[in-house]
């Protein structure tokens, strides 16, 4: 049976998803740090925001476009699964990761 991540990976390859690395950093326990992320990236109806530690642990969270109005569009991304205690808030042009209470290594991803 495949993981999570295996399907991700997965999917990735057969429907030649992009990958982008947002952020590539150590964080202290409880640590935040904030990344850029192009707006115009976030209005597409599908992403996945991929966060992996160096011992292959994962958080996902996929981007759920809503509309407010008929010419305002937003968003945020919804927890799919998280072993690491991570934290994630978005706001306009950016994303601000907060590290659960462990030093890790983080890698953040974003698959459109």
């Amino acid at each position: 049976m495949k993981t999570a991540v295996e399907i991700s990976e997965t999917d990735a390859q057969e429907h030649h998803f992009k990958s982008v690395i947002l952020l590539s950093k150590d964080f202290a326990p409880h640590e935040s740090s904030v990344a850029e992320i192009d707006t115009a990236i976030l209005k597409n109806d599908f992403g996945i925001l991929i966060i992996k530690n160096s011992q292959d642990q994962t958080a996902e969270f996929s981007w759920q476009k809503n509309i407010i109005s008929s010419n305002t569009e937003s968003g945020y991304f919804k927890e799919i699964m998280n072993d690491l205690g991570v934290t994630v808030h978005h706001n306009e042009d950016s994303i601000a990761i907060i590290n659960g209470g462990v030093k890790q290594f983080l890698t953040i991803h974003f698959m459109i």
